[in-house]
């Protein structure tokens, strides 16, 4: 679609003018003229088109704008856990629940065809760091991590991650993570 949207009501100019002296007994008044109720009609129907095409314009910017928007957001938490993965870091970690977080999180994200939604939430402070605070969702054919993220506004590391998975047939469960960094 280009973007543009256009609507032939009357044809051409002659064609109206001739509508307009013909005069027939479908006529309206209007500010000392004589309208026939025809154009009135083809005046609603060309609004409503109008009103119409800019609607669908605008909900095909929007759609588009929303899978940028995801894609964008994800751009810091993957360049977070790229640069937590390279420094040299301790971890604190909490499982809870029926299975191996970390094993069932690291086959849904490396599953082919996964997919991996991102949302910037809310500004919040970690262990005294200022850090932005992401949703990371993955969706795989095996299962589905729901997570949340906090990236230091400082050097952009992870600060903390914490993480629901749910395996299809498997079940459940939650890790906490929270990472420490030698100070600079």
């Amino acid at each position: 679609m280009n973007g543009s949207c256009t609507v032939a009501i009357f044809g051409t100019a002659g064609t109206a003018r001739a509508a307009l002296k013909r005069r027939t007994p479908y006529e309206f008044r209007v500010k000392g003229r004589y309208r026939s109720k025809d154009f009135l009609v083809r005046s609603v129907v060309a609004i409503v088109a109008g009103i119409l095409c800019v609607s669908v314009a605008m909900a095909a910017r929007q759609a588009a704008g929303g899978a940028q928007e995801s894609k964008d957001a994800c751009a810091p938490v993957q360049a977070a856990d790229q640069k937590t993965t390279s420094a040299s870091n301790s971890s604190k970690a909490t499982n809870t629940g029926g299975l191996n977080v970390g094993e069932a999180y690291n086959k849904i994200t490396s599953e082919p065809g996964h997919r991996e939604t991102c949302k910037y939430l809310r500004d919040e402070t970690v262990t005294g760091e200022d850090a932005n605070v992401y949703s990371d969702v993955f969706a795989s054919k095996s299962g589905m991590a729901t997570g949340t993220v906090w990236v230091s506004k400082k050097n952009g590391w992870v600060l903390k991650r914490e993480v629901d998975v749910q395996m299809a047939g498997v079940g459940k469960g939650h890790q906490s993570i929270v990472f420490e960094y030698p100070k600079q």
